[in-house]
């Protein structure tokens, strides 16, 4: 008899004689005894279950009558119910008292999420598992409610802005990033899946025990610890493309040539020779094609963690290599992480090491044209231009004759290399000795060091007849930065009866160290990058300068029978960064919480409301950043002087910087109240707070005279406020539905930002220029908000001379250089003059409000999940527009000229005329648009191998996914990207004064990405 035969006849007959099935019907409740819909009971051992239906009832057949039931839903604990041959069963599930158990990181410690009485918002690692972005920062996108996350750009490697609780200070706006205790300027080099949380505290109560660093907000940052039993290998890997989400049309060479002669022609001047036949030129150098590409991305990383009953450990390492979708543009990244614990006795020790290096392969920042970097070259290169010239120094072609200095922007990629590298590293030591019961001392240092090497060498070149370079030139620095923190703490923490105290004193001592040291040389060896090859005489700087910080410490929380909770942090922090009368600031905070959920009176709603917190909090905060020594005056050596009849060259000294003795720091009070609810067991958790955050001696720097023969930076000042009041919510909802488990979130900001006044002298501050020639767009100055547009309004088009002469004052014409088809502007001060006096409030660059929302849903092996963020009601300058459809220079323009007002053809769009006698192209509201935008942030589906195929291989868990990050994008903005953000401020405009103007000749357009991944444990 065949063996397949034989199995096939004892299969059978075992089916035969096999008990029948045992049925068995219930119903799940919960503590108050009302049934439980949608609860999953499911036979142990087997994939055999079913659900409990509206009441909570179920039936179910079980193949025997001893089997073992295990019960879940979400918000209650599992349970697991022996059968014992009973056909009905009641079974009652108890409340998950783990969300109330929840341990939050907070400073200097943690606390249950019930004794929490400040703003915190928490991210756990699962939370962004499926977000796929390859920095941190990004992974937060819309996920934390009262947090702005904008991007710089989509340059690799790139970082971006992030905004807690709106703009309260014209200087530094960043929150205060903790790594694992220790902290840190930059996150973006952190390997994402090494991060176990993400801890945002947003107001008073929850930052004030960082006091002078926190009226930004803090981040704390937990990277992930070992478990102790768990011994796991993790390997995550990656690879994608990227290509350009959204290019910026512009006219090829006949379109071109065809506005340039009409532009020429209403002017009165001779057509470019270059221009003369537009037919012929056909569709010429198509300059972003040149310059872009599908870029390839891929990253690896490779962890062990685990430990035992008094050691625990976890090791990762990881490596990403993302192509720029710029060519030529580049970045690597290499991280190494050790983090480890011990305890012995009442001794416990630990550390955690983060080592990465970094490279950057850039764009060139311009080459003192008009075009910028090559993506605002791309845009205004004249398209009849070729890329390539072999006869060329160099090899490539370039604009001749008489047209506008733009660049080759192929030429610009290639013949100058501007290198960055960088090593971190991040260590952190603790030792923690257990004094008496409830009485910890721990001793936390910390080192966080940064070096840099930055490298540009520029070859040979003659590139068109505009730009040339007669040599290699080759420019060098090396940066170092040293930071050391030492801190000392002891906490105590006591239950006795129905009260609970935790108190918290400590002292901190921090010093930071900074080095730069750079080198320029020209008349390089061709591929030589070494300074000493070079013919010319070495141009060299560099300077160093400190600063330290010293802290006292204390909070104290007390709790009574979980239904009460106080909070009050005091902080004083000293620093270096002001003179003698100022050098010490204050930082208390008090916060107050009602566990309303503990009440007796409440018990009857319990079942439907699981958690209500009421809280409120008061502190101060402050803000030191402004570069360091800005109380004493600066003093430049090495100066020469020119004396006497004979003219004798005297060595001396000069004072470059006005001393501000009383500069102080900058204070930020804030009212925060909050609620948190929970609903059916906690499925439905609601936050959501009300605060008023107001920041006064708002440190800024003022204009000062020539004359006075200070030629360095302007003198610091105390000399404003800035209010911003807000609200925002965050929502979760988790249910299941038999074997379909799914996540629902969402979050939502609104803040109204306002400067209540400055002390400026002029009052107002201006922004930085949209372009290389127009005026600025933005001010900031009492009643609007911080980087509010004020600009020159338009009124249409004339489309006779009689317009035009009824636009007038007294007979006189208000704009006397319009022709036809010119932009009628508003004469806003009513002088009877169009200038800059004439500008008015246009709208602000902060929304009015941003949200996030998403889902996570799984089925049986498959998992998907989808995440959406936006903003609503803000404005963006669109600095490429106003060069691109201004015709008033020899560069590309938009499409949009080509629908230009003529006298046959009146349009809205005016009139083309090279040199611009009527100013149709300047600074105005003609090219403020909305910057309103919804974003499909990432798409992720995933598939779970089935254990049973894994088993053998002895592999915990084995996930295929696809992901696509930047899907699409909803908005009416033209320009590359609606979320930009300039976040290198300075003190003649950028950072939080532009944050609405799109700067075309500094653009990096961001990517569209699509991954494939796998994650493995063993």
């Amino acid at each position: 008899m065949p063996q397949s035969f034989a199995n096939f006849i004892n299969d059978a007959y075992n089916d035969c004689i096999a008990e029948p099935p045992v049925p068995v019907k219930g119903r799940v409740v919960g503590p108050n005894k009302e049934g439980i819909p949608g609860a999953t009971i499911v036979v142990k051992g087997t994939t055999l279950g079913t659900t409990s239906d509206a009441e909570g009832s179920f039936n179910l057949s079980l193949p025997d009558g001893n089997a073992t039931l295990v019960v879940s839903s979400i918000g209650f604990a599992n349970q697991e119910i022996a059968v014992n041959g009973r056909s009905d069963l009641t079974i009652t599930l108890q409340n998950d008292t783990k969300a109330l158990d929840e341990v939050v990181v907070v400073g200097y410690g943690t606390q249950r999420r019930e004794d929490v009485t400040g703003a915190i918002s928490s991210i756990k690692a699962e939370d962004i598992r499926t977000q796929g972005s390859n920095t941190v920062q990004k992974s937060l996108q819309g996920r934390v409610a009262g947090v702005q996350i904008e991007s710089s750009g989509g340059d690799p490697g790139s970082g971006v802005r992030v905004i807690i609780r709106g703009a309260g200070s014209l200087n530094n706006n960043n929150p205060l990033y903790i790594v694992d205790g220790v902290q840190v300027d930059n996150i973006n080099n952190l390997q994402p899946t090494d991060i176990a949380s993400f801890d945002v505290l947003k107001d008073a109560s929850a930052a004030a025990i960082y006091g002078s660093r926190a009226a930004n907000g803090v981040v704390l940052i937990t990277t992930k610890s070992g478990k102790k039993g768990e011994n796991r290998v993790n390997f995550d890997a990656y690879y994608g493309v990227q290509q350009i989400a959204k290019k910026i049309d512009v006219l090829n060479a006949s379109e071109w040539a065809t506005v340039s002669n009409a532009a020429h022609d209403n002017a009165g001047l001779p057509r470019l020779d270059i221009a003369q036949n537009p037919e012929s030129l056909g569709a010429g150098t198509d300059w972003q094609k040149e310059i872009y590409r599908t870029a390839p991305m891929q990253n690896y990383t490779l962890g062990a963690s685990g430990g035992g009953d008094n050691f625990t450990y976890s090791l990762s390492g990881g490596y990403l290599d993302q192509q720029g979708i710029v060519k030529k543009t580049d970045y690597d990244r290499w991280n190494l992480r050790l983090k480890s614990d011990f305890t012995k006795g009442r001794v416990r020790i630990g550390e955690t090491i983060i080592l990465t290096r970094e490279y950057w392969r850039t764009m060139a920042g311009g080459w003192g044209g008009q075009g910028g970097n090559p993506v605002g070259s791309a845009l205004k290169m004249i398209p009849v231009f070729d890329v390539y010239d072999p006869a060329a120094v160099g090899g490539y072609s370039g604009a001749a004759g008489p047209v506008t200095n733009i660049a080759n922007p192929v030429a610009q990629l290639n013949l100058e290399v501007p290198e960055t590298r960088t090593t971190t590293a991040i260590i952190n030591g603790f030792a923690e000795v257990s004094l008496i019961e409830g009485l910890k001392y721990r001793l936390n240092l910390g080192y966080t060091g940064t070096y840099g090497s930055f490298n540009d060498y520029t070859y040979p070149y003659m590139v068109g007849a505009l730009f040339k370079n007669a040599d290699a030139d080759l420019s060098q620095n090396k940066s170092e930065q040293n930071y050391f923190l030492q801190e000392h703490t002891l906490n105590y923490s006591k239950v006795f009866g129905k009260h609970n105290i935790n108190a918290l004193v400590g002292y901190t001592y921090q010093n930071t160290k900074y080095n730069i040291l750079s080198g320029s040389k020209s008349g390089m060896p061709t591929g030589i990058q070494v300074l000493d090859a070079g013919t010319t005489n070495i141009a060299s700087g560099g300077y160093a300068r400190e600063n330290a910080l010293l802290s006292y410490l204390g909070r104290l929380v007390y709790s009574y029978d979980n239904r009460y909770v106080v909070t009050g942090t005091f902080r004083r922090d000293g620093s270096s960064r002001f003179g003698p009368a100022y050098k010490y600031g204050n930082f208390p905070s008090i916060a107050l919480a009602w566990n309303v959920v503990n009440e007796s009176f409440f018990q009857p709603l319990q079942g439907v409301i699981t958690n209500l917190k009421i809280r409120s909090s008061y502190g101060i905060l402050g803000n030191q950043e402004i570069p360091d020594y800005r109380y004493v005056p600066l003093i430049a050596s090495n100066t020469n002087y020119v004396l006497g009849q004979t003219q004798q060259l005297w060595s001396g000294a000069i004072q470059t910087a006005f001393a501000t003795p009383n500069i102080k720091w900058e204070t930020s009070k804030t009212f925060d109240i909050g609620t948190d609810w929970g609903f059916f067991q906690n499925k439905l958790n609601l936050t959501a707070d009300y605060f008023i955050r107001r920041n006064s001696d708002i440190l800024l720097q003022v204009p000062i005279p020539l004359t006075t023969g200070a030629s360095g930076s302007a003198p610091y000042i105390n000399a404003g406020q800035i209010t911003n009041k807000g609200v925002e919510a965050a929502l979760t909802y988790n249910n299941k539905i038999g074997e379909f488990n799914y996540q629902v979130t969402g979050t939502f900001t609104a803040i109204d930002n306002n400067v209540d006044f400055l002390g400026t002298g002029t009052q107002q501050i201006s922004g930085g220029q949209p372009t290389h020639h127009g005026a600025s767009a933005t001010i900031t100055q009492a009643g609007g908000p911080v980087g509010a547009f004020y600009l020159i309004k338009t009124a249409g088009i004339f489309n006779s001379q009689d317009e035009i002469n009824a636009y007038n004052v007294e007979g006189r014409l208000i704009q006397p250089s319009a022709k036809p088809g010119d932009i009628k502007f508003v004469d806003y001060d009513g002088d009877g003059t169009i200038s800059q006096d004439d500008r008015q409030y246009c709208g602000s660059p902060t929304p009015k409000f941003s949200y996030g929302f998403g889902s996570n849903t799984s089925w049986r092996n498959f998992d998907l999940s989808f995440f959406f963020q936006g903003t609503y009601g803000n404005k963006i300058y669109n600095g490429a527009r106003e060069d691109l459809e201004g015709m008033n220079i020899e560069i590309n323009y938009s499409p949009a000229t080509l629908n230009a007002w003529t006298p046959d053809r009146h349009t809205d769009f005016p009139r083309a005329v090279i040199n611009d006698p009527n100013l149709n192209s300047q600074t105005s509201d003609r090219f403020l648009e909305s910057g309103s935008y919804l974003r499909m942030r990432t798409l992720q589906l995933g598939y779970t191998l089935p254990k049973s195929i894994l088993t053998s291989a002895k592999i915990n868990s084995c996930r295929f996914y696809v992901s696509f990050d930047n899907l699409f994008t909803i908005t009416k903005y033209t320009g590359f990207n609606p979320d930009l953000g300039r976040y290198n401020a300075s003190a003649t405009g950028g950072g939080i004064l532009d944050r609405g103007v799109d700067f075309p000749h500094v653009a990096y357009p961001l990517s569209r990405t699509s991954l494939l991944g796998v994650q493995v444990s063993f």
